[in-house]
């Protein structure tokens, strides 16, 4: 558990994470509540996951759950130089305010998120044309 700290992290309607380029809101949680709910910023931005990332140091945010395939290098780099812990989660599970039972980030989870993004902005440039 995130001792006097605030948890940020995306999640949809119905309380499931989800990417941070996808997920439906981004929301902040103090003290096992939910502190502040925002409609997700990197919907309507063009660098989704560092935009996330650079909401919830905004925020004050001490921890990130990063929904696994979230956390590309840009984004590590914003949430490691301001000090913040991370955590990987599984897309589609509950939000827990706890960070137990999840993994602290590594370089694999990086470099595949770092990929995933990479194939987004592709196909989001390909269907664009269409």
């Amino acid at each position: 558990m995130v001792e006097d700290g605030a948890i940020c992290t995306t999640v949809n309607e119905d309380m499931t994470f989800d990417l941070f380029s996808k997920a439906h809101y981004l929301v902040l949680i103090r003290n096992g509540a939910i502190i502040h709910k925002e409609v997700n910023p990197a919907l309507s931005s063009a660098n989704k996951r560092p935009t996330v990332a650079k909401r919830c140091v905004e925020l004050g945010a001490t921890t990130v759950l990063a929904p696994h395939g979230s956390l590309c290098y840009p984004s590590y780099l914003i949430l490691k130089r301001s000090g913040v812990n991370i955590y990987v989660t599984r897309p589609g599970d509950r939000l827990s305010i706890s960070v137990d039972g999840y993994g602290r980030t590594n370089a694999w989870e990086v470099i595949y998120s770092s990929f995933l993004a990479i194939k987004e902005r592709i196909d989001e440039v390909l269907h664009r044309g269409k």
